[in-house]
Formats: C-alpha cells, structure tokens, sequence
C-alpha cells in the first residue's frame, strides 16, 4: 500500500465521471472539509486486513503528533502500478475506514475521476508519505491449490462388470499397469524420475523438441509435428463445424480479476503465465481456450 498523507488547512472535491465499470454508486456532490488530514491511498496487490490495520496504525499515530482526528481516505491509484483489482482495493478501503474508531474518518468516492482543491500546512509534519507491507511475504497460493489441499479423497477401482472395490483391498496381480497408475493417482506424487517415453521418441521422429529460447512449456514443431498439429486441428474445427459450431478469435490475455475469469483462473495453477500491463492482472489463456 501506497500512502501521500497531507495535513490541511482545506480540501474540495467534485466527481465528475465514473473511471471504471465497477464504481461506487453515489450522487456527485461536492465536498469540502477544513482541518483535517488527507490521505492519498493506493492498494496494491497482496495488501489485505493486516495491512489495512498496520496503515490506520501508522496514519492514527502521526495523526496524534499534529493534534487532528479528522481523516479523509482518499483513493489515488497513482501512486502505484501494481495495483490490487478494484473489488480488493475498496474492500480494504472500507476496513481501513471501519477500524478507526478514535477518528472522524470520511471516505472519497471509489472509481471515480474528481476535481480538488488542496491547501496544505505549512509545518514540517505536514507532508509524509508511506508504504505499507506485510511483515513477512508469503508465497502466493492460488485458491485452487489452497481448496486441493481440503479435499479428501477416497479411491476405488471400478471393474468391466461394475463391481467397485476399494484402492487397498483390490487384487493388482495380473494388472502392473493399473497398479502403477493407481498408486500414482492416489499419492498425487508429481515429480518426474525419468523423461517419459514420448520426449524421445518426439525427437526421433523429428515431431519437436524443446525450445532452449522459452520454457518446457512452449515447445517449437518441426515440419513433421506441424503437419500433424495442423491436420488434428483441421479435423476438430470440421467436427465441431458439423455440430453447428463457429470460429472466432479471442484475446490470448484476460484481467484474472475479471469476475467471468478469476474463478476459471484459480482452477488451473499448475503453469500459469502472469502479465501485468495498464495497472491489470493479465494472464495467457490456456491451450484449450
């Protein structure tokens, strides 16, 4: 969190029009306050309660230092370029101005473009700015993983004939294979103890082969791989034409915090690509998009 703090002799604003789709809802008027401290605060991406908490605990101390309880929280992304979406950002905004219980707090609208006028005091207490973290960094987690890890599972082999017998009690005998995966399954284990068979025959056949320019992720195709990636992909998009299906083309980048995409987003954490640009989360859609 990003904080420019003013202590002031007055301050004015207006609304004038909404800056995102997900504004506040509120009548434009204009406001004018005298004496009161002016908080300039932009949230940035990882900030949660406990920052919000830290932050009102730093502006209420300084606050006491210049003898004013009155505070104004004012929205000001322009402090930061990383900022947090805007469903996160008023949240913590509003339990910024919730926990101040000592104070006279009031709140600019969120979302909004709005004229000022500022007159600042002219000690030397009255202009600070702050940046306010977590103690600690964590690392990030996706919600899909931190649900993965809640989940109980039960596992069961199901027979040609129907019967279901529990993962333990089952006879893997005559069946190696199904041993082999079923253990693999169930312990989640997915680290890798040797190259599977397809990496080398993939390069025998001259299909395709790691790219030492990106990551494991991306690969490049030789004209052997090309022909049959090209020709998979032409009998799918017949297939699906058949079935009344259309072809369009979309984005390769979404805002992960778009409400239609951020629930998609967290469901597959495995390998995610992560682009920030114009104050958004983007991320490169996946391959069955």
């Amino acid at each position: 969190m990003r904080i420019l703090q003013l202590h002031c002799d007055s301050i004015e604003y207006t609304p004038t029009k909404k800056e995102i789709k997900s504004a506040e809802e509120i009548t434009p008027e204009t406001k004018k306050f005298q004496e009161i401290v002016v908080a300039f605060v932009a949230i940035e991406e990882g900030d949660d309660s406990s920052v919000a908490k830290k932050a009102m605990d730093e502006i209420s101390e300084s606050m006491n230092k210049v003898g004013c309880k009155k505070l104004l929280l004012y929205p000001y992304a322009h402090l930061s370029s990383n900022l947090a979406s805007p469903s996160s950002a008023l949240n913590i905004l509003k339990q910024m101005e919730s926990s101040a219980t000592n104070l006279e707090v009031s709140r600019a609208p969120f979302g909004w473009t709005k004229s000022y006028k500022v007159q600042v005091k002219g000690h030397p207490l009255a202009e600070n700015s702050k940046t306010i973290s977590k103690d600690s960094v964590e690392e990030e987690i996706s919600e899909a993983l931190k649900s993965e890890s809640k989940i109980k599972s039960f596992w069961h082999i199901l027979s040609p004939d129907g019967k279901m017998t529990e993962l333990s009690n089952f006879d893997f005998k005559n069946h190696q294979n199904l041993e082999a995966l079923a253990k693999y399954e169930a312990t989640k284990k997915r680290s890798v103890d040797e190259p599977p068979p397809h990496v080398s025959l993939m390069k025998k056949l001259a299909i395709a082969d790691y790219e030492p320019a990106s990551d494991s992720g991306n690969m490049r195709f030789y004209p052997n791989g090309r022909l049959i990636k090209s020709l998979m992909e032409h009998y799918v998009t017949e297939r699906v034409k058949e079935y009344g299906g259309y072809e369009v083309e979309t984005p390769i980048m979404y805002d992960s915090h778009h409400p239609s995409m951020e629930s998609y987003f967290n469901r597959f954490p495995a390998r995610q690509y992560n682009i920030k640009s114009e104050g958004k989360h983007l991320f490169l859609r996946f391959a069955a998009c």
